[in-house]
């Protein structure tokens, strides 16, 4: 039997030799419209550490992310474009003890992605600093002993709008400096699936997936599984989503890397992008 750290990588090499022969197969030169974005490469939707632009709630958890798309340049003539912005985000833990709410911890990301699109093509490369800070209280209740972590890494990944609605993504993570120190890589797979005949003029449906697996934790995987419903402006621009949320893995907070848990719930994310789209500036 496979272990699923190998079915994650296998299924990651599958999908990128695909994406060449899909793509010999539909030489359109369009995009996914799907959805309407001033992002070159979409953010994955499954990934739970992904800040994005937006404010997440989802039981314990609250996040808030904002990316800036600083500077887009497109060649129409090739079908091309590439951009080059900010990423960051905070996203917090909460636990409650009786009638007492309490901070478990706080990760905060920063980083430079340089995204680029060629067709139906998208990657991002983005280098980011990571830390993590647990809250008093927890300490005092649960009893960790809280230590020091920080790390920057460089992660690729590179994403293909494939017929029938359906994006496929993946790619390496590789960690360049951390304290720490655990294994350096990560590799990352996902799809998301948007079918038509489940959409109405200001509304989607959508179900979206991510697996990752981790050296630092011994190639065990991380699983987020999201069905739910995306709300448009008129101008199909993402500007809030309800979802149910199936999570198996890693607790997504930095000092807490080594526990794992299992969440079944929901969450409801407003999408911040059509409020920021005055900050950016093309160029054609």
């Amino acid at each position: 039997m496979l272990k699923p750290a190998l079915v994650v990588i296998t299924s990651l090499g599958l999908a990128l030799l695909v994406c060449p022969s899909l793509a010999a197969q539909q030489n359109t030169g369009q995009t996914n419209t799907d959805f309407i974005s001033d992002q070159i490469f979409r953010p994955p939707m499954a990934d739970q550490s992904e800040p994005a632009s937006r404010i997440r709630y989802g039981g314990e958890y609250l996040d808030f992310g904002l990316a800036l798309p600083l500077t887009v340049y497109t060649s129409e003539g090739e079908n091309s474009a590439w951009q080059i912005g900010f990423l960051g985000g905070i996203t917090g833990g909460f636990g409650s003890q009786r009638t007492t709410l309490y901070l478990r911890a706080a990760d905060f990301h920063a980083g430079i992605p340089l995204s680029f699109r060629k067709g139906k093509f998208s990657t991002r490369v983005e280098f980011y600093h990571v830390s993590s800070h647990l809250g008093a209280d927890y300490e005092a209740i649960s009893g960790f002993q809280p230590f020091h972590y920080s790390r920057e890494e460089l992660e690729d990944l590179v994403a293909y709008d494939a017929p029938h609605h359906v994006r496929v993504y993946g790619g390496p993570r590789l960690l360049v400096r951390t304290y720490p120190h655990v294994g350096r890589w990560t590799f990352q797979a996902g799809t998301e699936w948007i079918p038509p005949s489940l959409s109405g003029r200001r509304w989607h449906f959508y179900l979206a997936d991510d697996f990752q697996t981790r050296e630092e934790v011994a190639w065990q995987t991380n699983i987020s599984i999201e069905p739910g419903v995306q709300w448009t402006t008129r101008e199909k621009e993402p500007i809030a989503r309800l979802e149910a949320w199936f999570y198996s893995g890693q607790q997504p907070f930095g000092e807490l890397y080594q526990q794992r848990e299992r969440v079944i719930g929901a969450q409801l994310i407003f999408t911040l992008e059509p409020a920021i789209k005055s900050l950016i500036v093309h160029r054609h």
